[in-house]
């Protein structure tokens, strides 16, 4: 129906569809009946509805900005509760770690000064040569100086800020009010003066803790301390461990602070405040790291008991594990000691059914282990002051390799040799679809890839997509990214509209979506929707049905290639090729590092520019002919795939 805008047809009756952003980017589809199967007349009732839609939109949005405007009372009632949580947080943390008292104070003074800083500036500003000189002539000396700019650096260089976005989103939200940046910014200025006041009475709780706790001869701490030094404060004179806490090993401590940890909880994960959760495959990392310390220590050891030392053993026997190690079950058995897994990957390289280039763990998975085990250790030691610290932090390493160098993108012929295979060119049958034949299905297996080349979107982005999710407009067809009942999406920042280039058109992709309409279904790959009672999400299903097979066929494939380096490839080639970075932000759906003038203010580029920004993407399907008749999975094998038994994993 190209040639009458707006109007489609489903069955035999012609549809009238607008879709249309209001304030606060909420969408207003409209879909209307024609109440016709004539196509002129169709047009003509399009075309009168499409008229009047401007009017009818505007009214909307005055309506909505109206109905949404934040007051100053809301505003108020905001920050008096996030004032109470903020102090809540402050002074217990103080009061767990009375023997930090100094340094405790510099923090206060300096996150007084901090927030007093943006009441006067009116919001963040880089701190620059001409201030320090003023405040120097003003008396202040190079401590207090020096720890205001450390904070002022951690929010410009590491993107840590004192004022936390998913508190303010939390609070609009409950509110009932529009969480978007107009509204995050009005609470943040009305933030300034409240935080001020938060650290403020926190240092004055401060002083009274250590005031009750030293002796009369120890003077208190100075409210104007300039050196970070820890005032030594006596501690409790019964060092007991808490009985809950007294036998409980680290599988069993990272369990508890799963179910004790708000954004760990499970009955998250498929609700409204799922975007405020962690996903099942952190929870199995957190879980694995776990196991891991746990297999390397004595039976019946509790966290608590577990010191440098222990994590020094754990440490090299990462240098002696097989790369595989976790991925069968046999290995999830925490009686198996990892003295017994390093002894068995030694059996295996001696026998020749391992390579030493698969033995040890790589930087970045001994890292991700190390930082999972620093949460739940520091979870721990909440509850256990008396447990030895231990800094995580120094077991991991900095991987050696330059940014670019890390991603493994692929090659123009990787791509080519991709879509030279069955699936693409012909296969067997539907049964055997990895054996070349004179067949093409068309289903999940036939175009995912193929839209993970042509768009550079996460696996699991496309795998999960609803054919609602593929609209048009001004001749214009693209992909809406967005969370569904299919699943959610990343960040906020990976919400966006990805055009469908040419060649993907060319290849009968808007045919499939058409043909799979008229099936009667809902999801643009059915097939690929995991069992009710499993965990794993659409993307996974396709990884472990089809990729895993059809990357052995890909040549040169290297470790730490997989699906998501087309994204890469897409990400290079956009850039080589001069794309705006904001251009490429708004198709991959990145969050721009470059400050509120690439992340706040640009509006997103339009369908035209990112239509010519997808046409840029190298056509490595050329000699793929047009697919002009769709050749549908039969309809028994559109549903979800069914639960394999453990003893199939």
């Amino acid at each position: 129906m190209a040639c009458l805008q707006h109007v489609y047809r489903r069955g035999h009756i012609f549809w009238w569809r607008r879709v249309h952003r209001l304030l606060g980017n909420a969408a207003l589809d409209v879909r209307l009946s024609l109440g016709t199967t004539n196509r002129l007349q169709a047009r003509n009732r399009g075309a009168l509805l499409t008229a009047f839609t401007p009017g009818v939109v505007e009214m909307l949005d005055r309506k909505v900005k109206a109905a949404t405007s934040i007051t100053e009372r809301e505003l108020q009632a905001i920050a008096k509760a996030m004032y109470e949580e903020r102090l809540s947080e402050v002074c217990t943390d103080q009061r767990s770690t009375p023997y930090h008292a100094a340094l405790h104070s510099a923090a206060n003074l300096a996150f007084i000064d901090y927030f007093e800083r943006l009441m006067r500036l009116g919001g963040h500003m880089s701190f620059l040569p001409a201030e320090q000189r003023q405040l120097e002539d003003d008396g202040w000396d190079p401590q207090r100086i020096a720890d205001l700019k450390a904070i002022i650096a951690m929010r410009e260089d590491r993107s840590i800020s004192p004022i936390r976005r998913a508190e303010i989103d939390h609070h609009l939200a409950a509110a009932g009010l529009p969480v978007d940046d107009r509204s995050r910014w009005k609470v943040e200025l009305a933030l300034y003066p409240t935080y001020r006041d938060a650290y403020a009475d926190a240092e004055q709780q401060l002083q009274q803790l250590v005031s009750r706790l030293q002796p009369a001869s120890i003077p208190p701490v100075s409210s104007a301390a300039s050196s970070p030094i820890p005032v030594p404060l006596p501690v409790s004179s019964d060092p007991a461990v808490p009985e809950t806490w007294q036998h409980c090993t680290p599988v069993e401590a990272a369990e508890r602070m799963i179910a004790e940890t708000p954004r760990l909880l499970a009955h998250r994960q498929d609700g409204k405040r799922a975007k405020e959760s962690v996903g099942e495959q952190t929870l199995r990392q957190i879980r694995w790291a776990a196991a891991l310390l746990q297999k390397s220590l004595p039976p019946g050891t509790p966290l608590w008991r577990v010191t440098k030392a222990d994590i020094l053993k754990l440490d090299a026997s990462f240098d002696q594990l097989s790369v595989r190690y976790g991925k069968a079950p046999r290995d999830r058995d925490l009686s198996q000691s990892l003295d017994d897994a390093t002894a068995s990957t030694a059996e295996q390289v001696a026998a020749g059914d391992l390579s030493t280039d698969e033995v040890g763990l790589s930087a970045g998975t001994a890292n991700k282990h190390y930082n999972k085990l620093g949460q739940v250790h520091a979870f721990m030691r909440k509850t256990v002051p008396m447990a030895a610290e231990i800094d995580f932090g120094e077991f991991t390493v900095a991987i050696d390799m330059d940014e670019r160098e890390a991603r493994q993108r692929y090659t123009r012929e990787q791509g080519q040799a991709i879509f030279r295979l069955s699936p693409w060119t012909g296969c067997r049958d539907v049964e055997r679809r990895l054996e070349p034949g004179s067949s093409i299905i068309h289903d999940g297996l036939f175009y995912v890839l193929l839209l993970v080349w042509y768009t550079g979107a996460r696996r699991e982005e496309l795998c999960k997509l609803m054919l609602d999710d593929v609209e048009s407009g001004h001749d214009i067809h693209y992909l809406l990214i967005r969370p569904t009942e299919t699943g959610r999406v990343k960040n906020t920042s990976a919400r966006r509209v990805v055009v469908i280039a040419d060649e993907l058109i060319r290849l009968g992709f808007l045919r499939y979506v058409e043909a799979m309409r008229a099936a009667g279904e809902r999801l643009l790959f059915p097939e690929l929707l995991p069992a009710a009672d499993t965990k794993r999400k659409l993307g996974d299903v396709f990884y472990k049905l089809w990729w895993i097979y059809i990357a052995r066929e890909v040549p040169g494939l290297k470790r730490g290639q997989a699906m998501h380096s087309a994204r890469h490839m897409v990400s290079d080639e956009l850039k080589d090729q001069e794309v705006f970075l904001e251009f490429r932000n708004d198709h991959l759906g990145h969050k721009g590092r470059g400050g509120e003038g690439e992340t706040r203010y640009p509006s997103r580029a339009s369908l035209l520019k990112l239509k010519s920004v997808v046409e840029k993407i190298p056509v490595v399907t050329a000699d793929l002919p047009d697919q002009l008749v769709m050749n549908l999975l039969p309809a028994q094998r559109r549903c979800p795939r069914p639960a394999r038994g453990r003893a199939d994993d």
